[in-house]
């Protein structure tokens, strides 16, 4: 039998009630622990595309010895086998601290650093799903523009990460990656630290291969001349191009964002109409089911 996919739609209201429950009201830490754990569920079953119905346990992804017999299973060995080590840690991690507050053996009240530890790994859980998206359709300069401005929209946090781990999965591969990941230490960690990546890093930038002639023109017919976001020919390698990236006024300006969460990003979220950016392809679809189970319950900041 066909394992079910995961719909948005059929996840909509208890998602949403979460998030409300999580982010929107006053309760404890414990509690919100408990909670952050139900989320991790639904995270998991949006990055395995495990549906309603099926039977899942964080636990059947933490075990060394995986079931053959369990959906789940078939649904983990599909995941880009460069990021499964990182994917169960984190949810091993959130199992361990959800379960805590979950059985009544234990009766210490939650701190602030388990709070924080985990609502850390629910944005590397949000991450993921956009690191197994890039890892098997690709960010370089031939990736839909659409679909590059609507991941421009999520919060820096989230991209911040996502890059960073493509990165250090497959290294300096291109021109388009390694300027993303550069914005985005500007939006998430400010412009200092940017400055020090782009700096402590120099040798390795100059040394990464330059786009070809064909390259530039194929690149520049998506764009007109006056609205180019890479100014390619204008440099003769990447390090100068991201110099001239950092120095631009309106990147030094844009440092730490104008948004640092969803609730403040939803705003910009909506001024986009996804079934006309991102209806024409595959690749297209995906990303918006991605990005539009992101925005689920979030509330903007009044």
């Amino acid at each position: 039998m066909a394992i079910a996919p995961f719909k948005n739609y059929d996840y909509e209201l208890v998602l949403s009630d979460l998030i409300a429950d999580i982010y929107y009201s006053t309760i404890s830490m414990g509690s919100r622990i408990i909670l952050l754990r139900k989320l991790t569920e639904l995270l998991a079953r949006k990055f395995l595309n495990l549906g309603a119905g099926e039977p899942m346990n964080l636990g059947d992804i933490t075990t060394h010895e995986k079931n053959e017999k369990f959906k789940i299973t078939e649904r983990y060995k599909k995941v880009d086998k460069r990021l499964v080590k990182d994917f169960e840690k984190t949810i091993d991690r959130l199992r361990k601290l959800g379960n805590k507050y979950t059985h009544t053996a234990n009766i210490s009240d939650a701190n602030v650093d388990e709070l924080s530890i985990a609502e850390d790994s629910i944005w590397d859980l949000f991450s993921y799903l956009f690191v197994q998206y890039f890892l098997k359709y690709g960010l370089n300069l031939k990736t839909d523009k659409n679909i590059l401005t609507l991941f421009s929209v999520l919060p820096p946090e989230i991209r911040y990460r996502t890059l960073k781990k493509i990165i250090d999965i497959i290294g300096y591969d291109n021109i388009q990656l390694l300027d993303k990941f550069l914005l985005s230490i500007v939006k998430a960690r400010g412009i200092d630290e940017a400055r020090f990546w782009l700096y402590n890093n120099s040798k390795f930038l100059q040394d990464v291969i330059y786009p070809s002639e064909s390259e530039i023109i194929e690149y520049e017919e998506n764009f007109s001349q006056n609205v180019l976001p890479l100014k390619l020919r204008n440099h003769s390698n990447c390090y100068s191009l991201l110099v001239s990236v950092l120095n631009n006024t309106d990147v030094q300006l844009s440092s730490h964002g104008y948004y640092r969460d969803f609730e403040e990003a939803v705003a910009e979220y909506k001024k986009h109409d996804l079934d006309l950016y991102l209806s024409s392809t595959e690749e297209q679809k995906i990303f918006k089911d991605l990005i539009k189970f992101c925005f689920i319950g979030r509330v903007p900041v009044c």
